[in-house]
């Protein structure tokens, strides 16, 4: 026997634990830490510029031709793309979880370059970025002036020219985004200067191109030629310009009496800002703020810590009245997280030993299985180094919850040596020897189940897929090392470290207990037998119980994952269409001091210009509001639900802005809210003001829907614009080409960028432009000039007249289709699944040709919808072949299988109980569940088979003393596993909904399995096994007709 060995080397059996200990706690300290393993799916990001172009004519020139070439691209899930009035296109190709960063690059970039050839070639001067998105963010940097004496753009620069460079080359961090603009310098054109001097913008341009140059002169004396020469000497002259003066001096006309016309006659030229479409602020103060992302693979907690080390050295030489803070940092959540488990880790490890003791009472004999748990958890994290997975939340919750299973294994081995040592009167030693040979059976077959369970899920795909990996391979690997504790370790322990003297407690708290555990012994064995003798009543149960859980199941709300606070919550304002800055500027000064006011809250941090949700402008914006550390919130007050209603109370009291506040996804990077993110598509026509319609129609019934609180989407046909109706005909008889035309009211009304400079280190862009008094109304339009070929200056009304129209200010795309994107709000008390469902119903009432596609967290939820049915079935197919294999019989595992509905029944009704949704965390419970439920269900029946097979006694008998002997042993291992999980239930701060989850599947599971499951198990045991002998009997009757020989006939 394998367990004799260690009974007689002790010392081997514990060198063996003692080096699986040290090897594993050598191990936990290498690997990485994480909130989640790298779930996120890939995102590569092509981005372009069309100067002048208005949203639609990008969205058909430059979107349409790059789309459709990098449609269907290797492992490509969906894309959608964004085509905006300011000129800008950015696409994002969604990948599946798993697939190559880098080769995805790679095949996207050669789709783009296919589509090069199809685009403007003033598209394709500007060239096309195609770069790997990093959707993790990892925290935002904050530049301020605590005095006041440094305005934006200086932060700005300074961020972009000293601090964003930096934090780029951090090992592992994948972008770093400045919100806010560098220096450039600035022509404000005069078109009235312009015009009554005859010179145009291609004049002014022409003439800050070619004074403001870098060139390559050469040398004198550098060879071929005079080798004698002693010296070289580099020809060098002012080329580039660095200054607003020396700009002002460039000459624009001479004449031939002598005359200049120089820049400083038709501009006014400074240093301003390349762009001042964007600005941000921390708690109301101007700021510069510097989005930091991670790369993917990247370590999060490694990558923001070198953050705050290289921040605190750059410091040191920031200029004066200029400082940093750090006030929204992810991996806070990851640490508070983790410490949390670690915390309910230490807790349930006491409980664990308290229960231990209070049935073995003895310290010696509690020392048995306790010494499982660190060899088996530390042993554990060996593996999962050579697996090369990381510490995260999975699998910190795997060896939460396998902490009352590592037990199981040494508490049935101590158990049963206890018994036969009093049953046998026989010392220790020989008492785990007959111990071993009759549990062996039983411990490896549970640990085969256990194996046979979670091993096949872990070869599922998608996110849902690795989350299960992580979590299954961590239990099955802690389950093997306790089965290897339990055989080699365990048995040596009770052979040399027990005694005869040990006795039950029979006075005192613990002798009340024993009396009890005893009374309770009686009961269920009466109750059981009562069962058992009746099989119509256990049938009746077993379809009473599966019946239930069926009903459950089909009406239980699911989603992905449960909403967790991560420590903030986002904030999306939009003003109507055509809004100006300066009145979101209004708004922005309302709000912010009211939301700084919160309790509970730390900071406020706004970007303007940009909305989270999409889109952008100057009549949107986000704000980021950062809560005080969970340890600080104390409260019903302080929780997130709390101020997440204040905040919409808030917002509620601004009629004059759309505000919406969400909740983070609960995966960063996998969509920007907690709710549904739902795309509405028009497959038949590109009609925005019809997709409007459409739009407006699915948000009013998801307005009505009492599944949801609110839908919100950022797409708008109702854009002011301005259609210049350009009579062609008069253009060509004028001698104004269509394209001077074009390029002068650019230059006038929108940017033209003519040139660089050079400013310290960085390279910046001159930037011609109309100055604020020639655009600031409707009317300036028709006082601007285009000169025709000869020079001459053409009144814009001759050429053109205004049409007031409405029309999107972006178009977006989802999948080649014309799309608006809808972000959707749960009501309290709805899941996401029953938001999917309701979206289902409602989209029957689209008009036609309009349907509608999932992104985000929810094209995940619905890619992995149903698979819960798939993963019990899996479960339960593979555990019962298992079984099989082990009893040789393809009966007898029946009755384990069938007693399993019970703890499922449990774990539903904690669900309905708590208030929760089945997500993955429930699944994950659920899955343990199944082994733990069958590990009792293997002890009472492999025992009464023993007793009724070798020992002869008759079936009901068998049962009767398979359930008196395991009781003690099934409701020990049972407790064990119940107050391991029993702190999960009263979770509170980071990571409490996952925790929650969790701990109801399991404690109510085991707690039914326990208390009611275990009744079941001899009935299905004395069904089965009198059904098992009589069709024996049958087919033994029926072979042995057939062998009888046929009489003789006679003659």
């Amino acid at each position: 026997m394998f367990s004799q060995f260690f009974i007689d080397r002790p010392r081997f059996a514990v060198v063996i634990s003692v080096a699986l200990a040290i090897a594993g706690i050598i191990s936990a300290f290498s690997l990485p830490i994480k909130q989640y393993p790298d779930i996120t799916p890939p995102q590569i990001r092509v981005s372009a510029t069309y100067p002048g172009a208005d949203a639609k004519t990008l969205a058909n020139t430059v979107a349409a031709p790059l789309e459709d070439e990098i449609n269907g691209v290797d492992d490509m899930i969906y894309m959608s793309s964004t085509s905006s009035n300011s000129g800008s296109y950015s696409l994002t190709v969604t990948f599946k979880t798993g697939a190559d960063t880098d080769m995805a690059l790679v095949r996207v970039q050669n789709r783009v370059q296919q589509a090069t050839p199809k685009l403007p070639s003033e598209v394709t001067e500007r060239g096309i970025t195609t770069s790997a998105s990093f959707s993790n963010m990892l925290g935002m940097v904050i530049l301020t002036s605590p005095r006041g004496t440094r305005d934006e753009l200086f932060l700005n620069d300074y961020a972009l020219n000293n601090v964003s460079n930096t934090l780029k080359r951090i090992p592992g961090m994948g972008s770093v985004q400045v919100y806010g603009a560098k220096y450039s310098i600035r022509v404000w054109l005069d078109p009235d200067r312009l015009a009554s001097l005859g010179l145009s913008t291609t004049d002014v341009a022409s003439a800050i191109a070619s004074q403001n140059r870098q060139a390559s002169i050469g040398s004198i004396g550098s060879s071929p030629g005079n080798e004698a020469s002693p010296l070289i000497y580099t020809l060098t002259a002012e080329g580039r310009l660095s200054a607003p003066e020396e700009f002002e001096r460039i000459i624009v006309r001479t004449s031939n009496q002598g005359g200049l016309v120089l820049l400083k006659d038709v501009a006014r030229i400074e240093l301003g800002a390349e762009s001042y479409a964007m600005h941000a602020g921390l708690n109301g103060n101007n700021s510069t703020a510097i989005a930091l992302s991670q790369a993917p693979d990247a370590n999060a907690l490694d990558v923001m810590g070198e953050v705050k080390r290289v921040m605190a050295e750059l410091e040191k030489n920031f200029p004066e009245d200029v400082a940093y803070t750090l006030p929204y940092d992810t991996t806070s959540y990851v640490w508070a997280t983790i410490i949390e488990i670690l915390e309910t880790l230490l807790l349930t490890f006491f409980l664990v030993v308290l229960v231990c003791y209070l049935f073995l009472q003895d310290w010696r004999v509690t020392l048995v299985p306790v010494a499982a748990i660190p060899v088996s958890l530390a042993a554990t994290f060996s593996v999962l180094a050579a697996l090369n997975y990381s510490i995260n939340i999975l699998t910190l919750f795997a060896l939460v919850l396998v902490i009352g299973t590592v037990v199981d294994d040494a508490i049935v081995v101590v158990e049963r040596v206890l018994f036969i040592m009093e049953r046998d009167k026989v010392g220790p030693r020989e008492a785990t020897g007959r111990a071993m040979r009759d549990v062996a059976g039983p411990m490896l077959a549970t640990t085969l189940i256990f194996l046979a369970i979670f091993l096949p899920v872990a070869f599922m795909g998608g996110i849902t897929g690795e989350i299960y990996r992580q979590f299954a391979v961590t239990i099955s690997i802690s389950v093997c090392f306790s089965a290897l504790v339990a055989f080699t370790l365990s048995p040596a322990m009770c052979a040399h470290m027990l005694s005869k003297d040990i006795k039950m407690k029979t006075r005192g708290p613990l002798a009340w207990f024993n009396r009890g555990v005893s009374a309770a012994t009686n009961a269920y064995v009466k109750g059981a037998m009562w069962i058992a003798r009746r099989t119509a009543v256990t049938l009746g149960l077993l379809v009473v119980i599966v019946a239930g859980c069926w009903g459950i199941l089909k009406t239980i709300p699911t989603s992905m994952l449960p909403d967790e606070d991560q420590g903030f919550l986002l904030v999306s304002v939009q003003l109507p269409e055509g809004a100006t800055q300066g009145r979101y500027n209004e708004v922005k000064r309302k709000l912010i001091p009211q939301l700084n006011a919160l309790s509970g809250m730390e900071h406020v941090m706004n970007i303007d210009g940009m909305s989270m949700m999409g889109g952008g402008g100057e009549n949107v914006g986000s704000i980021i509001l950062a809560l005080k550390d969970w340890s600080q919130r104390k409260g019903q007050e302080e929780s997130l639900d709390s101020i997440l209603g204040k905040v919409r109370a808030i917002a509620a009291t601004m009629p004059e802005a759309q505000i919406n506040v969400y909740a983070p996804p609960a995966i960063m990077g996998l969509g920007n809210s907690n709710g549904l993110e739902m795309q509405l598509q028009s497959t038949l026509e590109n009609d925005p003001e019809k997709l409007a319609e459409a739009l407006g129609g699915i948000l009013r019934q998801i307005a009505q829907a009492p599944e949801f609180l609110f839908g919100f989407s950022s797409f708008t046909a109702d854009t002011p614009h301005l259609r210049l109706n350009i009579d062609r005909r008069k253009a060509e008889m004028l001698g104004v080409p269509l394209s001077r035309i074009f390029s002068t009211l650019q230059t006038y009304f929108g940017t033209a960028y003519v040139g660089d400079i050079n400013i310290g280190t960085q390279v910046n862009k001159v930037i011609l432009q109309s100055d604020w008094a020639y655009r600031d109304t409707i009317e300036a339009v028709n006082r601007a000039h285009i000169n025709n070929i000869s020079g001459s200056p053409v009144p814009a009304p001759s050429l053109l007249t205004l049409e007031r129209i409405l029309a999107p200010r972006a178009v977006n795309r989802y999948n080649l289709y014309p799309s608006a994107g809808i972000n959707i709000a749960m009501a309290p008390g709805y899941s996401t699944g029953q938001g999917i469902e309701a979206i289902g119903r409602l989209a029957q009432t689209l008009p036609p040709g309009y349907t509608y596609a999932w992104s985000g967290m929810t094209y995940q939820e619905q890619a992995a919808g149903g698979q819960v049915l798939f993963i019990l079935c899996i479960a339960l197919v593979f555990g019962y072949l298992f079984l099989v294999a082990q009893y040789e019989s393809w009966i007898m595992p029946m009755g384990i299988i069938l007693s399993l509905p019970v703890a499922l029944l449990g774990a539903l009704l904690g669900v309905l109980i708590m208030q929760i949704s089945v997500s993955i965390y429930t699944q994950l419970g659920i899955l343990l569940l199944i082994g733990l439920a069958a590990k009792n269900a293997i002890l009472i029946i492999e025992f009464a088979v023993e007793q009724h097979d070798v020992n002869g006694r008759s079936i009901l008998e068998a049962a009767a003393e398979a359930g008196t002997e395991r009781f003690r042993s099934v409701m020990m291992t049972a407790i064990t596993c119940v107050c391991g999980v029993l702190p999960m239930l009263f979770a509170t701060g980071a990571g409490a909904g996952s925790r929650l989850h969790v701990g109801t599947t399991m404690f109510f599971g085991m707690s039914m399995a326990t208390a009611f499951g275990i009744f079941l198990i001899p009935g299905l045991y004395v069904f089965l096994q009198s059904w098992r002998e009589r069709i024996k009997a049958a087919l033994r009757r029926s072979f042995a007709e057939k062998k009888e020989p046929e009489p003789e006939e006679t003659a």
